[in-house]
């Protein structure tokens, strides 16, 4: 079962796909000054003097630039632009339902396959780019997540899995993967799509003794939930604040007073001095402080950086 989203000092805004052109555009909630789901330009960044290494040779791995300071209770969710918001009840799990018109788009039926049940989703009409091929959208319950186009072919030792769905009707998110042997123990926790930027995936342990592998999702408002540890005993008046991989290491979760949980207005939290440090402000671009292809620790080991 998935947690309850935190819904205190208000739900962002403009984190969604407006169903029809022509509606009002918001910033998105990343591109606000709300700290709560800021982030920094993934690939061009400016010096960081706290941090403890230079930009790792790997770009998607970036501790102290893909990451920010959020209140605690934010820090595992990530504002997208790819969930649609519809405006109508959608009814994806049967038959015959169809959605009304979407300029620029066109509907492809659902269709039994076997005996999994596979939704319809909207294809655009406009044909993908020269090297480009377009993954389609899925729904998630009653949210749809927007489909992209991804590169045909990825630089490197990567290879792309389809995405599916489950007898229970849940989907399976297609991702790009290493091509490489999988530290033993270890399997490949997916990346993600924020409707900018794949963000990458990493290694995480199978198991681990005394929790469970809660799986990532988007929810309705746009935000990206990512995976985590959950612990199998139950605190009573107690929240559990789950942890997240910061790009070089786990960062662990924690406990806090249900109390104060319910009490808290993160938005109105003042972060640390230098929390949008790495920010693409007149960027200064660092193409690598290493060694080309210096290898990166990039294990989601449960291993607390606080």
């Amino acid at each position: 079962m998935r947690p309850t989203s935190p819904t205190f000092g208000g739900r962002p805004t403009g984190a969604v796909r407006p169903y029809t052109p022509g509606r009002p555009v918001v910033r998105p909630p990343h591109h606000t000054t709300d700290h709560r789901f800021a982030r920094p330009n993934p690939r061009y960044v400016r010096p960081v003097p706290y941090a403890s290494r230079p930009v790792p040779a790997a770009w998607h791995y970036r501790p102290y630039y893909t990451r920010w300071y959020v209140h605690p209770y934010f820090r595992w969710t990530h504002a997208t632009t790819v969930v649609v918001g519809l405006g109508f009840a959608p009814y994806p799990w049967t038959v015959s339902w169809v959605p009304p018109a979407r300029p620029g788009w066109v509907w492809v039926p659902g269709v039994w396959m076997g005996p999994v049940w596979t939704p319809g989703y909207w294809a655009p009409l406009a044909p993908a780019p020269v090297g480009y091929v377009y993954v389609r959208g899925w729904w998630d319950n009653e949210v749809y997540v927007e489909g992209y186009h991804r590169p045909v072919e990825r630089e490197g030792d990567w290879r792309w899995v389809d995405g599916y769905y489950l007898d229970d009707g849940q989907f399976v998110r297609g991702y790009w993967e290493p091509t490489m042997t999988p530290p033993e123990g270890y399997g490949w926790e997916p990346g993600f799509w924020d409707g900018e930027t794949w963000n990458e995936g990493f290694w995480r342990p199978e198991f681990r003794s005394g929790f469970t592998w809660v799986s990532a999702y988007y929810d309705e408002d746009g935000i990206f939930h990512g995976g985590y540890w959950a612990p199998l005993e139950q605190r009573e008046g107690s929240v559990w604040i789950p942890g997240w991989f910061d790009g070089n290491a786990w960062v662990e979760g924690y406990w806090v007073d249900e109390s104060a949980y319910a009490t808290t207005d993160p938005q109105a939290w003042e972060p640390p001095e230098g929390w949008d440090a790495g920010w693409d402000e007149e960027p200064i671009v660092i193409e690598s402080s290493g060694p080309a292809g210096e290898p990166v620790m990039a294990l989601g080991l449960p291993v607390s950086v606080e």
